[in-house]
């Protein structure tokens, strides 16, 4: 009899840790399903991220100017084409003789190039009252974006221009803060919408 039992508790010791072992590997292969479904979305959004582009710039921006420590202030506009090309005018305050200020108007026109992190740099010529011109060099980052037709396209930049301000009579550090302001045009996509 003791044999009997005993058996019946080894097939019955054997059918649970069967269950058991079914069970883990259920549990694992479940495990594995919901990792593959993890990592392939991670990679697949990865994939699906739009890089920058020279098309990430496209549009009319509002531009403000911070000239040094407030020295003066600027604000003005620029157009990007998407293609590498840029137009534009601004206007500088900025200090005058006897605590007057001044107001200086002045053109912008040149290039541009973007990086696929969204940062790049603008090689612009300064159209200065008197009809003299300066160059400037700007370092800029995409700050904010929006993409539209799988375009990441810039709605906020920033930048820094390398060289002293070619406006103001200072050898001031000159940033802007640039803002899309209205609907883009095609900038050589063949559509877009918002």
């Amino acid at each position: 009899m003791l044999g009997v039992g005993f058996i019946g508790i080894m097939v019955a010791v054997s059918e649970r840790w069967k269950e058991e072992t079914m069970n883990a590997k259920r549990n694992l292969i479940r495990v594995a399903a919901v990792l593959l479904a993890v990592f392939s979305s991670v990679a697949l959004a990865q994939e699906e991220t739009p890089k920058y582009t020279l098309a990430s710039l496209c549009g009319d921006y509002g531009a403000v100017v911070t000239y040094g420590a407030n020295i003066a202030a600027g604000f003005g506009h620029e157009t990007y084409d998407g293609k590498g090309n840029a137009t534009g005018s601004a206007l500088a305050n900025q200090p005058g003789a006897n605590g007057t200020r001044t107001i200086t108007s002045f053109g912008i026109s040149g290039t541009y190039t973007v990086n696929k992190d969204g940062s790049g740099v603008r090689n612009l010529t300064i159209a200065l009252p008197g009809g003299g011109t300066a160059q400037v060099t700007e370092d800029f980052a995409i700050t904010r974006a929006k993409v539209i037709d799988g375009v990441a396209l810039a709605t906020e930049i920033a930048d820094a221009q390398r060289e002293p301000s070619a406006v103001i009579d200072d050898q001031s550090l000159v940033r802007h803060t640039l803002t899309l302001r209205s609907k883009p045009g095609l900038c050589g996509r063949e559509s877009i919408s918002r």
